[in-house]
């Protein structure tokens, strides 16, 4: 593994195999704009500013707005996306105290900024007030997800009806009903994310626009990316073990038809069009090659073979 890889991830184990693994941060690995990762992209800049341009410019976002973070992390992608887009307010909410210090320290020539420390689901059911602009970035696969469901199970709660209960099973089955969601195909146990789609159901009239990303279980990579790389989830959220916790790919078509029903239109991106990944012969090369003998080739590998894997959610009211 490359160094500058090394110096950019967050170290998980996968199972129950002793082997360490890594999962890069894409807004991390991306805050230096002339660093390594920033390299395989068409236009080298933050993070913060890809997503800044991405809502002004195809969603017509301008300055002006009140903008809150979820799990704004060390504050990289707020620093940027304030310099590039303006807001006139900004609001950070965070679990961690310690993730709060960090922002804090980022953020600290930007001014006029409140910081939350609150679980979100929590917050939003007390919250009356509406943002033009929220951002969950690479965090709602933290969100509770309940694992070992059978379709035969879900199926038989689904026909008994309501009341439904706070217990796992209970909490699947309602939004499986209530929003006629797909189960996958084939008879091994699945999950389904209903941290992240009850997630959704609460940022309804809390927010103009929402701005989500995260690992996806049913990407479909476009082209020319398509080209190069591929990448099947199976619409299977997997479980991804993480030092301190664990977290779940996201099927991204579950959270769409909440989202619709909920009364937001859906535009639904890749990472890979988000950050205008280079689709050049060199980064053909790159994302094929297995060992190549080069740190900056490496790297570019790693990096490309990850980000494909990520998806982005607009919803707009």
């Amino acid at each position: 593994m490359s160094k500058a890889l090394l110096n950019n991830t967050e170290h998980f184990y996968r199972g129950d195999s002793p082997s360490l693994l890594w999962e890069m941060t894409v807004c991390q690995s991306l805050a230096d704009p002339a660093g390594s990762y920033a390299k395989t992209l068409e236009r080298p800049e933050p993070y913060g500013a890809k997503v800044a341009r991405l809502l002004g410019e195809r969603f017509g976002l301008t300055a002006g707005l009140s903008v809150m973070e979820v799990g704004g992390g060390y504050g990289t992608l707020m620093k940027e996306f304030a310099r590039a887009l303006s807001p006139s307010s900004i609001t950070m909410l965070d679990i961690s105290p310690r993730f709060l210090d960090m922002q804090r320290e980022a953020l600290k020539d930007l001014g006029g900024i409140s910081f939350i420390n609150a679980d979100v689901l929590q917050w939003l059911a007390g919250c009356e007030k509406e943002f033009d602009l929220l951002i969950s970035n690479e965090n709602i696969g933290d969100f509770e997800a309940v694992d070992g469901l059978d379709a035969k199970s879900l199926l038989e709660r689904i026909q008994k009806g309501s009341p439904f209960t706070g217990e796992p099973l209970d909490r699947a089955a309602r939004l499986v009903g209530d929003y006629g969601l797909k189960l996958p195909e084939g008879d091994e146990p699945f999950a389904v994310n209903v941290g992240a789609l009850e997630y959704i159901e609460k940022l309804k009239g809390r927010a103009k626009t929402i701005f989500l990303s995260e690992h996806s279980a049913d990407i479909k990579i476009p082209p020319p990316w398509n080209g190069f790389l591929d990448y099947d989830g199976q619409k299977r959220p997997r479980r991804v073990e993480l030092k301190d916790h664990a977290e779940y790919t996201i099927r991204f078509d579950h959270v769409e038809a909440v989202a619709e029903i909920n009364g937001f239109k859906v535009s639904r991106i890749t990472m890979l069009e988000l950050l205008g990944v280079r689709a050049d012969e060199g980064a053909r090369f790159n994302a094929r090659a297995e060992c190549v003998g080069n740190e900056a080739a490496e790297t570019a590998h790693e990096f490309l073979n990850h980000v494909k894997e990520y998806e982005c959610l607009v919803l707009q009211r």
